[in-house]
């Protein structure tokens, strides 16, 4: 676990690329503690993330999103799910990359939309086609991580084992 030691290890992707599952499964096995950004957000503002996106607006969210992401990138060894927008903000990228091992969970669109088919808990999903957001960020996945992981047809046990091949120097 050479790659991280005394690091997080930092999950980012596309929304349902399997971040937060694959992050607890990851946890346990490594025996870290899970911090889910998008759900710390949401105890902190007392709202789920779709109301906080109505109530508040995404400016809104990208600023507690950013203070939450520097405050757990201060932490060490926590295994972190982030935001699929984590991306956006250079400064997040900046911390998530210095304080951690930056794991890019990634499926093919097709995959994505059948994953997120019905979901209307994310807000973004609702106004932007899932094609074009998903065109639109990929390049910054792309930078921001040390890996990319395939998350396409595998449960998330297996990506999970694939992550810790990885950080054992074996993938």
């Amino acid at each position: 676990m050479k790659r991280i030691s005394g690091k997080n290890l930092v999950l980012i992707g596309f929304m349902g690329t399997g971040k937060t599952e694959v992050g607890r499964l990851l946890a346990d096995s490594l025996n870290r503690r899970f911090v889910d950004t998008d759900r710390l957000i949401s105890e902190r503002e007392g709202m789920s993330i779709r109301e906080l996106f109505a109530a508040r607006g995404e400016q809104y969210f990208r600023a507690v999103e950013k203070e939450v992401v520097a405050e757990l990138a201060a932490q060490k060894g926590l295994v972190l799910s982030t935001g699929g927008g984590v991306v956006l903000d250079a400064g997040n990228v900046e911390h998530l990359r210095m304080s951690g091992f930056v794991v890019w969970l990634d499926a093919d669109v097709d995959t994505l939309s059948v994953r997120l088919q019905g979901d209307k808990s994310r807000p973004l999903l609702q106004s932007d086609g899932l094609a074009e957001l998903y065109k639109r960020r990929e390049a910054m996945y792309r930078e921001a991580a040390h890996v990319r992981v395939d998350t396409a047809g595998k449960a998330p046990f297996v990506v999970a084992r694939e992550v810790v091949a990885l950080l054992q120097g074996e993938g």
